[in-house]
């Protein structure tokens, strides 16, 4: 194989080990964290830290990081839906969990998803506060519910509790929940606010990426752009043109979804511990609103009707991956089996581009046979690169060869490969889709079993020493040219495909696996018709 596919196909490996850094969200930059939202603290503290720290943009006043006495909670409430489980604390009368009951943790843990991570010291949303002459009042006391438990069946029903900020005026936050929908309404009412500002905070998920390849973090939604926040160095002021905004977890997310009548101005900011916020001036003290907390499934996002659809986004291969799920989803009405939808797209791009891997395997079985029309012209021309370049290039053309030919096929399919990862990697409809046997999440890495040494853990994956041994029999099949050493870098090849690909979601893994089972087929097929 000329030189130039292999440097083409080492770039390739290098782009396929590399692609997380190049195609995902860069992780904030460190900096001192800015305080969103009360600090957790040994009762007794003096009352002369309850002052406000000067906002770095927007005029939004931060609350103070110090001298906060702490409340503690002394009790929780449940509502409940046939789509939520939420608790309640009775400190700040917020939420401090929401639990998804047709989606599990893990494959392995049958509990239901937790949709708020542990983002303390916000221990519930929404946390109101306001900046008062005496410095900060805020939303850290014991409210009162009006129920002791919600149960929705065939109407909504509501539950609202009732309380004060910790200068003594009153504070109403009314919550409104449905049957079969993931949004919950709710209001906030805070009383005397004509002497003092009155902001509230969401803070649903922390800043820690366990994946590189997946967006996280905050987004917004003006109205004519989508925006999803990759660095939160600065605060981002979107005043009260934006239509919701909200905070983006791989495959769940919050949104907030103001009502136009009490439309809060928001800024998205960094909170402590680097937890992205969103922050809500109330106009008037008071605002309303729907909070929805969900899977990202575009056509549940369809029917809030605010375009939150395009927070369904997979960056740089949208145009790819969106009607390759589309196609996946058709399929798996008829198939119930995402692992066969994989292969049955695999199968429809191998066959889509069968002519070009017709005329690749053809031009590298012709640059076969002139390669030693080449090793005469490197001996000939060993002292000038130049010339030699010259006449391989009429040979080339003489010929009608394409010495980039052999790699088309390859080239072709990282788009697609790009886009399949990113569908596994934030499509709900593939999280923890089985295949069959122990492939159990396509979404994930094999999980056959783990061998325990030294404290250490290795997983045992079959899939990828299959998919590596068929890149074997492949290479040994395809025409190859004359120089050793080239033959030996691409021998080695199949070894560096099955350490990159022992991390990768089983269903990318299945893809790869089964297209070059296809390729050797079509490969042995090819090379009786071209003899």
């Amino acid at each position: 194989m000329e030189k130039r596919n292999i440097i083409l196909l080492g770039l390739t490996i290098i782009l396929l080990f590399f692609f997380q850094m190049y195609f995902s969200p860069k992780e904030p930059q460190k900096q001192p964290a800015q305080s969103s939202g009360q600090v957790e603290q040994a009762p007794g503290k003096s009352e002369e830290a309850k002052a406000t720290v000067p906002s770095t943009s927007g005029g939004i006043p931060q609350p103070s990081v110090k001298g906060l006495s702490v409340q503690k909670p002394t009790r929780t409430i449940t509502a409940e839906t046939d789509l939520l489980q939420v608790t309640f604390t009775d400190l700040g009368g917020g939420i401090s969990s929401v639990k998804l009951k047709k989606y599990r943790q893990t494959v392995k843990r049958p509990d239901d998803k937790e949709i708020i991570e542990d983002v303390k010291p916000y221990i519930y949303l929404p946390r109101t506060f306001a900046t008062v002459a005496s410095g900060l009042a805020t939303d850290e006391t014991i409210f009162k519910p009006d129920k002791d438990a919600v149960r929705t069946q065939d109407k909504p029903e509501t539950i609202v509790f009732s309380g004060t900020l910790t200068d003594g005026r009153s504070v109403r936050k009314t919550y409104t929940f449905h049957p079969g929908i993931y949004t919950i309404d709710m209001k906030v009412e805070v009383a005397g606010v004509d002497a003092a500002r009155t902001d509230m905070d969401f803070a649903a998920i922390t800043a820690k990426r366990e994946s590189s390849y997946t967006f996280k973090g905050p987004f917004y939604y003006a109205g004519n752009k989508f925006e999803q926040v990759d660095k939160l160095d600065n605060n981002v002021i979107l005043g009260k043109a934006y239509k919701y905004a909200g905070l983006d977890d791989g495959f769940f997310t919050f949104i907030w979804i103001p009502n136009t009548d009490s439309l809060p101005a928001a800024t998205i900011m960094k909170g402590d511990n680097d937890i992205p916020v969103i922050r809500l001036a109330l106009a008037g003290g008071t605002t309303s609103g729907k909070m929805y907390f969900g899977p990202k499934k575009t056509d549940i996002l369809k029917t809030l009707n605010v375009g939150a659809e395009k927070i369904v986004d997979f960056g740089w291969f949208d145009i790819i991956a969106k009607p390759m799920i589309l196609g996946m989803n058709y399929c798996n009405k008829i198939t119930h089996n995402y692992g066969i939808d994989i292969i049955l797209l695999t199968i429809l791009i191998k066959f889509i581009f069968y002519p070009l891997s017709v005329k690749s395997y053809k031009s590298m079985k012709e640059m076969q046979k002139i390669q030693p029309m080449i090793a005469k012209l490197r001996e000939k021309y060993k002292d000038d690169k130049q010339k030699l370049n010259q006449e391989m290039m009429e040979i080339y053309k003489t010929k009608g060869i394409n010495p980039m030919g052999g790699c088309l096929p390859m080239i072709i399919q990282i788009p697609v490969f790009f886009a399949l990862y990113k569908a596994l990697s934030a499509a709900i409809e593939l999280r923890h889709a089985p295949f069959m046997l122990w492939i159990n999440d396509l979404s994930s890495p094999e999980d056959l079993y783990t061998i325990h040494v030294a404290g250490y853990e290795l997983p045992v994956r079959l899939l990828p020493i299959v998919m590596g041994a068929t890149q074997v029999i492949q290479q040994k099949m395809t025409p190859s040219g004359g120089d050793p050493m080239q033959q030996k870098l691409m021998l080695a090849m199949p070894i560096v495909f099955t350490f990159i690909f022992w991390g990768f979601p089983s269903g990318l893994v299945l893809y790869w696996l089964v297209n070059n089972v296809i390729s050797i087929a079509q490969q042995y097929y090819i090379n009786k018709k071209v003899s």
